[in-house]
């Protein structure tokens, strides 16, 4: 398998998602290949004049960026997208990586992904979105990754002289006998179940009393005092380095993966990978790597998105009931749930979704 010259495409202009799967993947070709991050915005002055191969990730926003930046001098929005593809003709081959957050992308999408070779998604059920779809590209799955330690470093508890607030979370947990469920509200709150979760928080307290939920989100979460009082209801916000990550998970005792949709959902993994199980219905991209434990019935079949231009389809709700039947049973005996959790990740995941392993699938799809 030849190594080769790579250009990588990734929004370096700000941080998001697709950012930080990037760097990883970058960090992983460097093993083989020589490798040139490119920030997003500058690509289409990129000429190259020797062998490269181009990796755009993600490939929906970052095409439909250049295709209206070439419309302004084109007749077409299709034009454009025409134009660019004549230009990454001069690249050995074109890979672009993104996702499917729904059971349906658009037209619009198919047409963004014409100046690619070949595409790269995180999930078979991405993959099937996309093909259900039409498109008519190769869809190669490359799923997401941790490192190892991850899997492998004993628990990390919060410490006086780190983070306060996740400090504060373990204070609070030990001093008042509280079990805790963590979930990962980082953007699109329907897409990732917040109403479900609001619902099922409210049926589990009714049910019991030694409960906290742990919202993790970007910024500052809106909350009424008096709703997060009475219910215990704790927001934890800002940026978190793996370390510090790993060290909220560690806390936590159950995780809520309520998503409609999404191609992955990687803070499910993550939790797996610490030992704290998952609670997650069985009609997403997250059945591919959650054990069967860990998934209940799902419920109403929704619009992921109420408007978007490119992910048009469908996922599920969580079934409310069956979510509080399942952590009364885990909070009932967390340490043999976690252990659990932890057996499943050593002996299922580490394997598979190590970086590692990962990255020799990365270099597959570049280089062949």
């Amino acid at each position: 398998m030849a190594a080769r010259n790579v250009i990588y495409s990734y929004p370096q202009w700000h941080t998001v998602s697709f950012s930080l799967i990037a760097i990883k993947h970058v960090e992983q070709l460097r093993k083989y290949a020589s490798v040139y991050e490119w920030d997003e915005l500058a690509i289409p002055d990129v000429y190259v004049v020797s062998p490269f191969a181009l990796c755009v990730h993600p490939a929906f926003s970052s095409v439909w960026r250049w295709a209206n930046q070439i419309a302004r001098i084109e007749l077409s929005f299709e034009k454009a997208v025409e134009s660019l593809a004549q230009r990454f003709r001069k690249y050995e081959k074109v890979v672009g990586f993104d996702v499917a957050d729904s059971d349906a992308v658009s037209d619009l999408a198919l047409t963004l992904l014409e100046p690619v070779d070949e595409v790269a998604v995180p999930s078979e059920w991405s993959r099937q979105s996309l093909i259900r779809s039409g498109c008519k590209k190769p869809v190669r799955v490359l799923p997401h990754g941790l490192d190892d330690p991850w899997f492998k470093l004993p628990p990390q508890l919060p410490q006086p002289g780190g983070n306060q607030a996740l400090y504060m979370v373990y204070r609070y947990k030990s001093d008042f006998g509280k079990k805790l469920l963590l979930f990962w509200l980082w953007h699109s709150p329907e897409r990732k179940g917040y109403p479900e979760v609001k619902a099922f928080y409210e049926a589990l307290r009714k049910e019991r009393s030694d409960v906290a939920l742990v919202i993790k989100t970007a910024g500052p979460l809106s909350l009424d005092p008096v709703y997060a009082s009475k219910l215990n209801v704790v927001n934890v916000w800002g940026w978190l380095s793996d370390e510090e990550k790993m060290q909220l998970y560690d806390v936590a005792d159950v995780t809520l993966l309520f998503s409609r949709g999404g191609a992955f959902e990687l803070n499910g993994l993550e939790s797996l990978a610490r030992g704290v199980p998952v609670i997650a219905h069985r009609r997403g991209a997250w059945a591919e790597y959650a054990p069967e434990w860990c998934l209940v019935p799902e419920a109403l079949k929704v619009k992921v998105f109420a408007d978007n231009a490119i992910h048009v389809g469908y996922g599920y709700t969580i079934d409310v009931e069956k979510a509080v039947d399942r952590a009364c049973e885990m909070l009932d005996n967390v340490e043999e749930w976690k252990a659990r959790a932890k057996e499943y990740a050593l002996k299922e995941l580490s394997g598979k979704y190590s970086w590692d392993a990962i990255g020799m699938q990365l270099l597959d799809i570049v280089s062949r």
